[in-house]
């Protein structure tokens, strides 16, 4: 990853938005967003990711654990048919 650690994006990715450039459009990620009951147990987890170049959702996942969330995103080949492992490295981590 330019600019960054493939791993501490993924390991952020479970409470914090990022930005990233790849393939000349701008994406943000919607870092996992929690939904607890009145009791605090986690009842929805989601995860977005959106090409900013053209107003568009490319990624969504709802599930129960952040973990799941992660590894649906890992397992997503959303990036022109490959999975985020497979082009991090073309990827660069900007602030905004």
């Amino acid at each position: 990853m330019i600019d960054g650690n493939a791993k501490d994006f993924i390991d952020k990715l479970s409470y914090e938005d990022h930005y990233v450039i790849y393939d000349g459009k701008k994406f943000f990620f919607n870092g996992c967003q929690v939904t607890k009951d009145e009791k605090g147990k986690i009842i929805k987890v989601v995860l977005e990711i959106y090409n900013l170049t053209c107003s568009s959702t490319i990624f969504s996942t709802s599930r129960l654990s952040v973990s799941d969330c992660i590894t649906d995103f890992e397992n997503a080949k959303i990036w022109n048919g490959k999975t985020f492992w497979e082009v991090e490295k073309d990827m660069q981590w900007v602030d905004c």
